[in-house]
């Protein structure tokens, strides 16, 4: 096992880590488990032996099921903030097979090579220019020709209460921890035209406003 560390103490790594205790429990007061069957929906999906990233993983409450149910030769596990890589860890008792690293989309290496990419409620947190220009690039192509991307995230508010809902969250997650986006970008169309092509499956909880999909790598 290998501990990459930057030491990103950005406002938006010091935010995290101090919601880090609370975040799980926080996120099923407001959504129960709605959560966390999006994140899990797709994960029979990934073949055995597999090599995953796991970008803004939180506190490891998926790595546990990645582990267990997908039986990986090797996940890096990416999070920005500093305390919930120590919740991660100390959630699979530092199994060797998961590699470790705290920062953001600039820990991810030109060697970094998968079979799937996990991103789970991440998406959501940037602006769509930072999305297609930034990250979303550099992720795909750290996966491998017939990779699958697996992304749970929200999907546009249809409903007042949807739209409640994520106003009081962007406006918590702004203040807290300085995240750039004020509003939900439009991850799935973005994600759609990077891949040129349309997602293989999706599925709908909490009422529709959360989503599970993913897609699939073409060989170039």
């Amino acid at each position: 096992m290998e501990l990459r560390s930057k030491m990103d103490k950005s406002p938006t790594a010091s935010g995290f880590d101090l919601i880090a205790p609370i975040y799980d429990p926080l996120s099923r007061l407001v959504f129960g488990n709605a959560l966390r069957k999006a994140q899990a929906h797709w994960l029979d999906q990934i073949p055995k032996n597999a090599a995953i990233l796991v970008f803004g993983g939180g506190s490891g409450w998926l790595l546990a099921r990645v582990l267990s149910g997908c039986a990986p030769r090797k996940v890096i596990y990416i999070d920005v903030a500093p305390a919930m890589i120590a919740l991660s860890r100390e959630k699979v008792n530092n199994d060797s097979r998961v590699e470790f690293r705290i920062g953001t989309e600039t820990s991810i290496t030109a060697d970094d090579r998968v079979d799937a990419v996990l991103t789970p409620f991440i998406l959501d947190l940037f602006t769509e220019d930072e999305l297609k220009n930034r990250l979303l690039p550099i992720l795909y192509k750290s996966l491998n020709d017939n990779g699958l991307w697996l992304c749970a995230d929200f999907a546009q508010p249809k409903t007042e209460w949807q739209r409640a809902i994520m106003w009081c969250q962007y406006r918590f997650f702004r203040i807290l921890s300085h995240i750039s986006a004020d509003r939900l970008p439009n991850w799935q169309l973005l994600v759609t035209n990077l891949v040129l092509a349309e997602p293989q499956q999706a599925a709908s909880f909490f009422g529709g406003l959360v989503v599970s999909t993913y897609w699939r790598k073409s060989a170039d």
